[in-house]
């Protein structure tokens, strides 16, 4: 079986069957044809069962170096190789895991530094404060993403169908499709209603950029 029709029977079962993002998708296809690309490139075959472990370091080796991507995104492209891998041994399109003993490169991530309850009082302080354009948007903004735990990617995709001002809650649709329902600190109803009001034209999201 040639890698390009391995490929999209790959995607096909992630998008339909796993059910996954649209985001989650396109990364796993994009990965794997860049991986695609680089064996055609290089002159190597696209026969599935023909492709070697030394390639797939030579493609590591070519994302490092010739692209100059960084240990993380690298990391992703490796596991995208080994589930696309595991998916074609168990629909038995391939006979041995090209994937196999492949191991990620190091990286050197930081651990995160957090704020201190002082530190978060005082920029709530300073935002209440704050006479800007955009100082009560800027203000719901992190005080949603401080009392609530929501990701960023979540907060700038909010929409107003999504907050519930009666329950004073807020649906989050997250990762893979999956709908979390969290509640809202009672310090956030006044000023959400406050911002809603201030609006001058029906918005579907909450935020204005």
């Amino acid at each position: 079986m040639q890698l390009h029709a391995a490929i999209d029977e790959f995607v096909l079962y992630i998008e339909i069957e796993k059910n996954y993002s649209v985001n989650t998708v396109t990364s796993y296809e994009y990965d794997l044809q860049l991986f695609l690309t680089f064996l055609s490139d290089h002159g190597c075959s696209t026969c599935l069962n023909e492709i070697t472990k030394t390639q797939v370091r030579r493609f590591i080796q070519y994302l490092l170096g010739s692209l100059k991507q960084k240990p993380r995104s690298v990391n992703r492209k490796i596991s995208s190789l080994k589930s696309f891998a595991k998916y074609c041994l168990i629909e038995r399109y391939l006979t041995n895991d090209f994937t196999h003993g492949i191991e990620s490169p190091k990286t050197d991530d930081k651990l995160p530094v957090y704020m201190t309850l002082t530190d978060l009082k005082q920029q709530f302080d300073y935002l209440e404060r704050s006479q800007s354009r955009f100082s009560m948007r800027n203000e719901l903004m992190f005080k949603l993403l401080a009392t609530t735990g929501i990701r960023r990617s979540e907060l700038v995709s909010l929409t107003w169908e999504q907050v519930d001002l009666v329950n004073e809650t807020i649906r989050i649709d997250g990762k893979g499709k999956k709908e979390r329902i969290l509640p809202l600190h009672p310090h956030l109803m006044p000023l959400l209603a406050s911002y809603k009001a201030s609006l001058r034209s029906y918005q579907n999201y909450l935020l204005l950029n």
